[in-house]
């Protein structure tokens, strides 16, 4: 809309997708559980439990072109976190201990 009593903006249509899934990483390493298909700047809040396992689960955030992960999390067994992070578009998590499970829980938001 706009109000011309203060300004002219374009509208935006912001588009929300949410998608929820339990992991499991067999064997001590890296996996991917989140991939932007949309290659667009994206918006997300969410949140990772680590129900069953031991040692720690760390969650990355990344972005092409960046090689530091831009946020990330550590999670000791039995614990969730939560999350808000902008401009990314690859999560990964990378277990201590074999046999580690969980939720992990997306909500994102980008424009259209």
């Amino acid at each position: 809309m706009c109000d011309t009593a203060l300004s002219c903006c374009s509208d935006k249509n912001i588009m929300q997708d949410k998608v929820c899934t339990n992991w499991l990483i067999a064997t001590i390493g890296t996996q991917t559980i989140f991939s932007d298909n949309i290659a667009q700047t994206i918006n997300a809040t969410g949140y990772v439990k680590f129900e069953t396992g031991t040692g720690t689960v760390t969650v990355n955030f990344f972005k092409t072109g960046i090689v530091a992960a831009i946020k990330t999390i550590v999670i000791p067994a039995g614990g969730s976190s939560s999350f808000t992070v902008s401009r990314f578009n690859t999560i990964s998590l990378t277990s201590t201990a074999a046999a580690a499970q969980g939720e992990f829980c997306i909500t994102v938001r980008y424009s259209i």
